[in-house]
């Protein structure tokens, strides 16, 4: 059931290992991570990764979420983050999640990557709907659910409050029938 890895075109997506720590932080780190996610602190120390890591192992273990690290397969460059989360194995339902590097955004890292954790999310574990939620104002995150074939459900009105400013929040998802039929998703 648990993968410890994928393979997409350009990509490497597999398990955190501590010996990602470092360049985990860089990314995570950047502003534009930060300011285009609804997760993530605007501080994040060392020992907070190292934390971090632990939960990521821990989640694991009570499958209740899947994250991966993702990498450039020609270069070995680590560049975010992609994982199935809030997974629910009674109602058959997860949440996409994923941040790419600010410096290889707008290549198409994202899209391949979330496309991989839906075709495991369905295929896989067998899941019925996956879910995928963004900043109303982060319409690049939309675009990367949309291309994958998720459908508009509703803003979340000011759901998200978040450096003292409430944020309406976006949410879209697809359904395994939908998925199987007319996804856009390459099977």
């Amino acid at each position: 059931m648990y993968r410890k890895q994928f393979e997409t075109p350009r990509l490497l997506i597999r398990e955190y290992q501590r010996r990602d720590l470092d360049a985990f932080l860089e990314v995570i780190r950047q502003p534009h991570v930060y300011v285009t996610t609804y997760g993530i602190p605007i501080s994040y120390s060392k020992a907070r990764g190292k934390w971090w890591f632990k939960v990521i192992r821990f989640n694991r273990r009570q499958r209740t979420a899947f994250e991966y690290a993702v990498f450039l397969k020609d270069t070995g460059r680590y560049i975010g983050n992609v994982g199935l989360i809030n997974m629910d194995f009674i109602h058959l339902h997860a949440d996409i999640s994923y941040y790419i590097d600010y410096a290889v955004t707008k290549q198409g890292y994202a899209t391949e990557a979330a496309a991989a954790m839906v075709r495991y999310g369905f295929e896989e574990l067998g899941f019925h709907k996956i879910n995928g939620v963004c900043m109303s104002k982060n319409p690049a995150s939309r675009r990367v659910m949309e291309k994958l074939g998720m459908q508009y459900e509703g803003t979340l009105r000011e759901d998200l409050y978040k450096d003292g400013v409430f944020y309406d929040l976006d949410r879209l998802s697809l359904l395994r029938h939908e998925y199987y039929t007319n996804c856009k998703v390459e099977k």
